[in-house]
């Protein structure tokens, strides 16, 4: 592999070019039926919480209005215009004063040990150069009774039919886009390592009839295509594929979330 796919897993979080930038800004807004993901964080007002990869900043906006005026959300992120976009978000919302930004340049969170009082991560994780040290950073930052909260994909574990047979190459191939491909099946085992205790795990399976899983299908078939594993051609007959198993309603698609939750 070379140098520029062997870092890809990072890189292309820290540079977002417009078009993706738009769709992850359509599927990661906050929506009702996702609050089953965060609710073990036990999120409350006062708090002070770590959104850790904020993305374009959804998911911190929905916790600056959980924790309240006497609250603060730290909104930490690799992208730049995530943190722009979060900080933005914040201003509309009126919550400027109970949301900092923090640009992430290593493996070391740049807070001081035993300063917050949750931390959350959603489909971040896989991301990470190295998923142990972040959990042992998450460990050393909270305070005594403070919980850590990780949800995260499991790629080892994601189903798509009737496109199977052609879906395993595309994956295959798009593992460039993953440190820890298969990090949800890790973060229980990561997470006793990190000294947390009561640690707790559910798996959640949304099976897809839909179409809801297209945004994250359509991203695979793009990784793959950038690994010069796929073809263009190949990776659009893939995506047409798909979009004709909808609309014949034969298309069914699962990606488990794991959930893992931790205590000091």
């Amino acid at each position: 592999m070379n140098k520029k796919l062997e870092s890809y897993y990072r890189d292309h979080w820290a540079e977002v070019e417009p078009e993706r930038m738009a769709r992850y800004e359509a599927m990661f807004q906050w929506r009702d039926g996702q609050e089953v993901l965060i609710a073990p964080a036990e999120i409350g007002n006062g708090n002070i919480v770590m959104d850790y990869g904020c993305g374009p900043g959804a998911l911190s906006i929905e916790i600056a209005n959980r924790v309240g005026d006497n609250g603060k959300v730290i909104a930490v992120d690799i992208n730049e215009q995530f943190l722009q976009k979060t900080g933005d978000f914040a201003a509309e919302k009126g919550f400027s004063d109970r949301v900092d930004t923090m640009l992430l340049t290593g493996n070391e969170i740049p807070v001081p040990d035993q300063s917050v009082d949750r931390i959350v991560s959603k489909n971040v994780l896989e991301y990470v150069p190295d998923p142990e040290t972040t959990i042992r950073e998450f460990h050393r930052l909270l305070k005594p009774g403070g919980i850590a909260h990780v949800t995260d994909s499991d790629w080892g574990s994601i189903l798509l039919e009737p496109l199977g047979d052609q879906f395993n190459p595309i994956m295959s191939a798009a593992g460039i886009a993953f440190q820890t491909p298969y990090i949800g099946r890790k973060l229980y085992g990561l997470f006793r390592r990190a000294g947390f205790q009561d640690v707790s795990v559910q798996v959640l399976v949304s099976p897809d009839v839909t179409g809801g899983l297209r945004p994250v299908i359509h991203n695979m078939s793009t990784y793959a295509r950038i690994s010069g594993k796929v073809t263009e051609d190949e990776a659009t007959a893939f995506l047409q594929a798909v979009d004709q198993a909808i609309e014949d309603n034969t298309y069914f698609a699962m990606l488990p979330q794991f959930l893992v939750t931790g205590r000091i």
